[in-house]
């Protein structure tokens, strides 16, 4: 099955307008105000205000010749500031001068159109401004994703080759082991690596279908991750105790067990304390499974909690033995519980805060699969 989300309504777009005679602003008003959202500002410290206090300006029309501040002024502040520098200007006045259309040009305008203008040539011309504000956005959004899914490979992929490594440096180091007590571990990491660069092909081929979904037994995607993670566990002296239901849930195998139960375990195992204990267990109510996994380590600040799956403001902590990370497996987890249709929720408790009660849970909330609901 695939996964499916409900058409977004699209705000409409917001345009600033900004002259200092109040009938062009009448004028622009009626023009525009059937397909936009309008603000006004009659100064440049104004238009410059409402831009630091307005979430989303998509375009703004600009006159030049103001009191106090100019436009080309206020189109060389915007332009320096990170927030605004993106935002379509077209200048609108009456400098018509080849030096003052330079001088807009060279300050940072988009397009200039020439007071008393046409309203089909204005309109034509925000909207074409407009749609490629769109188009900026899109790639910007694509170029996102796809360091997303570099991310994934650089992450995911990485912990399968250090299951393999690990296995194979103790077989190097204990020439007397069998090798099948290894076997298991190397092959669940070499199938699951492969099984990875194959899911970012897939991701990549459906990005506008959306992912590629089955049911998935929560049990057994819970044992292969806690089978790839059997060496960090045992180098940390951690009990892992688990109770699970012999369910299906709405997923995709291989993130599943990868960036999802993989990623909270390595989590918790990076953040507990030698010795701790770990516990798994679920609920089932409403078609809806909620499966959490619960540590007793260090816990997270509110700092780090507030941005915990933002990619963009990902924060990697050293663990309780120094360990490090990449601050990319938070992020990946949320991307893949989401796009299955699920949530997640998390609580937490700091060791500074909290010195007699710490430590952190997640809790995956996801659909029961239709063959589970129906064998039961």
């Amino acid at each position: 099955m695939t996964s499916e989300t409900p058409p977004t309504v699209q705000p409409r777009p917001c345009l600033l307008l900004v002259d200092d005679t109040p009938a062009n602003i009448d004028v622009l008003v009626g023009l525009l105000k059937a397909d936009f959202d309008l603000k006004v500002a009659n100064r440049g410290a104004k238009a410059l205000k409402i831009c630091e206090t307005i979430e989303r300006i998509d375009l703004i029309l600009l006159d030049v010749m103001m009191p106090e501040m100019d436009g080309f002024e206020v189109c060389r502040i915007l332009r320096s500031t990170p927030t605004t520098r993106e935002i379509p200007i077209i200048f609108l006045t009456a400098k018509t001068e080849v030096d003052d259309i330079v001088k807009g040009f060279e300050v940072g305008a988009n397009d200039y159109v020439a007071k008393p203008f046409r309203p089909a040539e204005l309109l034509a011309r925000v909207r074409t401004h407009l749609t490629l504000r769109a188009q900026q956005r899109e790639i910007a959004k694509k170029n996102t994703e796809l360091k997303e899914m570099l991310h994934l490979v650089c992450h995911d992929v990485a912990n399968q080759f250090a299951v393999v490594g690990m296995s194979l440096d103790l077989l190097a180091n204990h020439p007397g082991q069998s090798i099948d007590r290894f076997l298991p571990r190397m092959t669940a990491a070499t199938r699951n690596g492969v099984a990875l660069t194959d899911l970012v092909r897939d991701l990549r081929r459906s990005e506008d279908k959306g992912m590629t979904l089955q049911a998935v037994s929560v049990q057994a995607a819970f044992a292969e991750a806690l089978l790839l993670a059997e060496d960090k566990l045992r180098n940390k002296e951690l009990q892992v105790v688990a109770d699970l239901p012999a369910v299906s849930v709405v997923a995709e195998t291989c993130s599943l067990t990868n960036s999802v139960f993989g990623n909270i375990l390595s989590n918790a195992i990076k953040f507990s304390r030698r010795g701790d204990r770990i516990e798994v267990a679920a609920e089932m109510a409403a078609g809806t499974i909620r499966v959490r996994m619960r540590d007793h380590g260090m816990g997270m600040p509110a700092s780090v909690l507030e941005h915990l799956f933002d990619v963009g403001r990902s924060h990697s902590r050293k663990g309780t033995d120094g360990e490090k990370g990449t601050g990319f497996g938070m992020p990946l987890m949320h991307k893949f519980v989401t796009q299955y249709g699920g949530k997640v929720e998390v609580t937490s408790r700091d060791v500074a805060a909290h010195p007699d009660d710490h430590g952190t849970e997640f809790c995956i909330i996801l659909k029961i699969a239709e063959t589970t609901a129906a064998s039961a």
